[in-house]
């Protein structure tokens, strides 16, 4: 009897929560709720790749969490506590010149003489005119594709710790626009694909023309490689390993077909292909499949900074920050 009673106790708890958490059906509000990342695609190598700051800048076009990415570059030199964080107070003392590397099929070599923000911006724009740029065919798989089993509109922070500000503006876009009734999951989805790089060559001279005094604590760019992603929430009728599955298996499929699982369902989604790293707000599966099928908008677009590669200049040491 006492146990059927501390059951019926438990029950009418549950009852409760769900009658008064009626905008979020799908609502689990547990201490113990982790979501958890399921990878699709997954071709991350930490070790090789170098720092991932994909989402870290990202704001939403037309929304109160507008970006405001640092400007970096290959040759940029910052503070260790700086690099990869906020990416401020440059040191802009003089550079020796360098020469940049564009990972192109036919590579494209450019020279530095002064490295600076407006030397690699010219350097750039001449590589994307370049006739090495127009062999270049972006990549027609994602470099990391995941989806999270959300329970929550109000766990997306969970799932993106860099950039706790982009994540609360798509959770508000989402209560604003998706309907909650009939809803079985939400699913949080990334999309990331992976651009070109361009990397800088080590001056024989050293990095500065005069060694700074603080040269100990001093991380430069060696590489940044550009990119484009997308974030989206689906609400579905359907169990959130079953849409896990109709992207396994054939997302366009799933929303196209009167039976698919995902053609009932749901999606806010948000694209980012150009340097200025602000959000597209998107509605359908349709706009998802664009992005997938050409991110780059065939060329236009080369993307934003989505990895980079820090080196000590002290020593040309690859640089890896601490865990926090």
């Amino acid at each position: 009897m006492k146990y059927l009673k501390s059951h019926y106790v438990v029950l009418i708890s549950l009852l409760s929560l769900i009658s008064c958490n009626k905008s979020d059906p799908t609502d689990i509000h547990s201490d113990d709720f982790v979501p958890i990342w399921e990878n699709i695609i997954n071709n991350e190598f930490p070790t090789s790749d170098g720092i991932n700051i994909g989402i870290k800048y990202l704001g939403v076009r037309n929304w109160s969490a507008l970006s405001d990415p640092p400007y970096i570059f290959v040759g940029a030199t910052f503070p260790e506590s700086s690099f990869a964080n906020s990416f401020d107070r440059e040191v802009t003392a003089r550079k020796n010149s360098a020469y940049l590397f564009f990972n192109f099929p036919d590579p494209y070599i450019g020279n530095m003489d002064m490295p600076q923000g407006v030397e690699y911006l010219k350097v750039l724009k001449e590589a994307l005119k370049s006739d090495e740029y127009k062999s270049f065919k972006n990549p027609s798989r994602p470099y990391k594709f995941r989806l999270a089993n959300l329970g929550s509109l109000s766990y997306v922070e969970k799932l993106f710790p860099d950039n706790k500000r982009f994540a609360k503006a798509l959770e508000q876009l989402c209560r604003q626009t998706l309907k909650m009734e009939h809803v079985k999951s939400l699913s949080l989805g990334e999309i990331v694909f992976k651009g070109f790089s361009v990397s800088m060559d080590i001056p024989s001279k050293g990095l500065f023309a005069e060694t700074p005094s603080n040269i100990d604590n001093l991380v430069y760019i060696r590489e940044l490689t550009y990119g484009a992603s997308a974030y989206f929430i689906i609400a579905s009728d359907h169990r959130f390993q079953d849409v896990l599955n109709a992207f396994k298996s054939s997302f366009v499929d799933a929303f196209e077909k009167p039976e698919g699982v995902l053609n009932k369902s749901q999606i806010s989604l948000l694209t980012v292909s150009d340097i200025s790293q602000e959000g597209i707000i998107k509605d359908s599966f349709t706009d998802l499949k664009a992005f997938v099928e050409d991110p780059f908008e065939k060329g236009k677009q080369y993307g934003y900074p989505i990895l980079c590669k820090g080196y000590r200049v002290k020593d040309n040491s690859v640089f890896v920050p601490e865990r926090e």
